[in-house]
């Protein structure tokens, strides 16, 4: 694989505007890589408020959202409020964006920022699906490295918080540098950087030591994304001097937050716990039961912890019934919490409900924090919108 290692030269086209200066990093996200502690990642579809609460109650040093489009705020549509409405409570919250047009992603924080005031923005620069790089948007701004600075210098100058991005290591070839220079000069406060490129959205593995080479050559904190999902994970974070953001491999997992810092791994009583907790609040966050199979991937995962290898050393007696797939398609099927309850309960034995097992103790189920989009239908989209209210993943 060619590497372009060559660190751009200064261009004056991407020093920030006069009247702004660039924010660093809250003193407190730089203290929590400092503890080594993971980040959770953005994920449409996934990291959702339910589980981004879930990911800090285990030890996550901050959550993103899942990306909302700048395009869809900026033309009015409030649905991007609703996919990254924090929950009660909620603190160190970033929301990301993507975005094409420095004035739609400036329009856009200033939105999300009156409602939300979150600690920092960030701007997807990763997204591999092809109808994201064929607006411009995603990993399409690693070939625009200018573009993407001013993206970047048009959200710092719109809203009085940090700004971040994440990207890929290039787009079929390790070619991140001129862009993370460009972003980095351009105001962005940490750099996250997914160790594939995007043609290889999610095969093979992580290169690690691309990720630490680009990472020496940025004076911002940086974080290295892909294939950590235990000790060892994090440990190639450390040997390449950047922190750990976990993607895929939080999805139904959220514990492993903690089990990345050397914490226990999860007992089968506690998977059923969690399980159950996310159900609950996923139900209330959305309002009702006809949410629920937008959880079934998580579902799935939690059915294999809590049948598997993860569950620690609480045996299952095989005459209970189901293993992890019986347990995993009850789940998928699942249209109502008494049938989470009742799967959870029927292949492990352990009561789903009891307080003891909840890793949120006393804490209610999650309402929004946001409620202007709940009980009435939103404005219906015109087609151009619909465009961009598709859901991608990063």
């Amino acid at each position: 694989m060619h590497r372009d290692v060559a660190a751009p030269p200064s261009d004056p086209a991407r020093e920030p505007a006069a009247g702004w200066a660039p924010r660093p990093a809250p003193a407190r996200f730089v203290a929590a890589l400092a503890q080594e502690r993971a980040v959770l990642a953005p994920m449409a579809g996934y990291t959702d408020a339910p589980f981004r609460r879930l990911a800090r109650a285990f030890g996550a040093a901050w959550a993103v959202t899942e990306m909302v489009s700048a395009r869809s705020l900026a033309l009015g549509d409030a649905r991007g409020l609703a996919i990254s409405a924090p929950h009660e409570g909620e603190t160190d919250v970033v929301v990301q964006v993507f975005a094409a047009d420095p004035d739609e992603a400036a329009a856009a924080v200033a939105r999300l920022h009156a409602a939300f005031a979150p600690a920092a923005f960030d701007l997807n620069m990763g997204c591999p699906v092809k109808k994201v790089l064929h607006r411009g948007c995603g990993a399409e701004l690693i070939r625009d490295p200018q573009r993407a600075a001013a993206i970047v210098r048009a959200i710092g100058a719109a809203v009085p918080v940090p700004v971040t991005a994440k990207t890929r290591l290039g787009l079929d070839r390790v070619e991140a540098h001129e862009v993370a220079h460009a972003v980095v000069e351009a105001g962005a406060a940490i750099l996250a950087v997914h160790g594939r490129t995007a043609a290889q959205r999610y095969a093979g593995s992580a290169d690690w030591a691309a990720i630490a080479e680009l990472a020496a050559a940025l004076p911002v904190p940086v974080l290295g994304s892909g294939d950590v999902t235990d000790a060892r994970g994090m440990a190639r974070a450390r040997a390449a001097g950047v922190g750990a953001m976990i993607a895929r491999g939080a999805l139904g997992r959220p514990w492993v937050f903690r089990t990345v810092r050397g914490g226990p791994p999860p007992t089968r009583s506690e998977v059923v716990g969690v399980a159950w907790r996310h159900a609950r609040d996923h139900v209330a966050w959305y309002g009702g039961e006809h949410a629920l199979p937008r959880l079934r991937g998580q579902l799935a995962a939690y059915a294999v912890a809590a049948l598997g290898a993860d569950a620690g050393s609480e045996p299952i007696d095989p005459r209970r019934g189901r293993d992890a797939t019986g347990l995993r398609d009850a789940l998928m099927r699942a249209s109502r919490l008494a049938e989470v309850g009742a799967a959870l309960r029927e292949a492990t034995g352990i009561e789903p409900e009891r307080e003891d097992l909840d890793p949120l103790p006393g804490a209610s189920p999650c309402p929004p924090a946001w409620t202007g989009w709940q009980g009435r239908r939103p404005r219906r989209s015109s087609t151009a919108e619909r465009r961009w209210l598709a859901p991608t993943i990063d």
